[in-house]
């Protein structure tokens, strides 16, 4: 069953309000399963209101020509009315009727839809800006770091940019699809409907022994002036499988560490301990952390290694939102279906790897990548005799003394 165009406005307004399929079609007396197909078939993505030009005849235009038909005026008198070009109106009463079968509302509709001329999309129309853009989301690229890309490559060819909406929607609308049918599960998220954008409700946790909080925290932990300070939490697979994710705040680098050993507040200290500890004091001066009881030995990871360990207020998750947007870049890979205790240490620094040689927007469309080792280097290269290298694959040491040799991304 068609919906109506009241129906459809009502429907778009409420999925961008967040409503679920089952309720939108509660609202507007439909099924859910015919309000799915409909987002299924826009990708989630409201089309472009049609419009019609200055230029051609408008409904009242063709109720004039039809009275004027009915008073036995010429095409010439009807087209001198309403200020048209005589051949103009005589093609308008051929194509529809002639002059007893001409009716305004049934001449509207007709031009209506004749006007429904289907043009190529950019992508479609140009196979090398079409290859470019399929390479790049096969690499797992946002869509919007493919079009910023695109326009620092190519600054001087505008056949060669254009709009991250553009390539959205060559994702999600069933009606063009240039980038493959499964083009969608490269996305972050993989959904085949695009989502508006809804908050989500957070859960309280249980409180936690002598925490310190993030109010406390020093302005240049705050304003991200230095190197070294982390944000943490954990992302869990299939319960009670998990990882600890360790995002440096002012670079945006991410560590992804294994729990192999659980979720317990033991397993959990020893395992971001020991991956921390591979950083040289320099780069571990903080941790903030959401109010997980897998933190609760807090105490002891901070006496371990000499920093300070922050806690963000009560259902607060946006107060260390770096790694909650990190979190997000990383579902892509690690699936809430997922055991995660199957993936080895190689595993989760390739995934580390495609985040950290991504171009940020947050960081000037540099990388993690680029950010942290041009800060670790220049550290270095003031306390040895030279800076720390990488190879081809992330895994980076240390020349001189004071290496750090490590797993992963060191």
């Amino acid at each position: 069953m068609a919906l109506l165009a009241e129906q459809e406005q009502v429907l778009w307004e409420r999925w961008r309000e967040g409503d679920s399929s089952r309720l939108i079609g509660r609202t507007i007396g439909a099924s859910p399963d015919a309000v799915r197909r409909f987002l299924a078939k826009t990708g989630g993505m409201r089309p472009a209101p049609r419009r019609r030009s200055s230029l051609h005849l408008s409904a009242a235009d063709r109720e004039e020509i039809s009275r004027g038909i009915a008073a036995g005026l010429s095409a010439r008198a009807i087209a001198s009315r309403l200020g048209r070009s005589p051949s103009s109106i005589s093609r308008e009463i051929a194509r529809n009727g002639g002059r007893d079968g001409y009716r305004a509302h049934a001449a509207d509709s007709a031009a209506w839809e004749r006007a429904k001329r289907p043009r190529l999309s950019r992508l479609a129309s140009n196979p090398g800006l079409l290859a470019m853009v399929r390479d790049r989301l096969e690499e797992d690229w946002s869509p919007q770091q493919i079009a910023v890309w695109l326009r620092r490559q190519y600054p001087d060819d505008p056949s060669r940019r254009l709009s991250h909406e553009t390539i959205y929607r060559s994702i999600y609308v069933a009606s063009r699809r240039e980038l493959g049918a499964r083009a969608a599960k490269h996305l972050r998220s993989g959904r085949s409907v695009r989502r508006p954008r809804g908050k989500q409700k957070s859960h309280g946790r249980g409180r936690l022994r002598n925490m310190v909080s993030i109010h406390h925290r020093p302005a240049v932990v705050t304003e991200r002036v230095e190197v070294g300070h982390w944000e943490g939490d954990l992302v869990m697979g299939r319960r009670p499988s998990a990882v600890a994710t360790l995002v440096e705040r002012s670079t945006r680098f991410v560590r992804v560490v294994p729990l192999h050993a659980g979720i317990k507040a033991d397993a959990v200290r020893r395992a971001v301990a020991d991956d921390l500890r591979q950083l040289p004091p320099e780069l571990r001066r903080s941790l903030t952390w959401d109010r997980g009881r897998e933190m609760a030995e807090h105490q002891e990871l901070a006496a371990e290694l000499g920093l300070e360990v922050y806690f963000c207020d009560p259902r607060s998750p946006w107060q260390r939102g770096s790694n909650e947007n990190t979190n997000r870049l990383l579902r892509q890979y690690l699936s809430k279906n997922a055991d995660l205790r199957t993936y080895s240490m190689r595993d989760l620094d390739d995934i580390a790897l495609r985040i950290n040689t991504r171009p940020r927007r947050v960081l000037g469309w540099s990388t993690s990548h680029e950010q942290f080792w041009s800060l670790v280097n220049g550290l270095a290269a003031a306390q040895t005799a030279g800076p720390l290298q990488s190879d081809h694959v992330g895994v980076h040491v240390a020349a001189g003394p004071q290496s750090c040799l490590g797993r992963g991304v060191w």
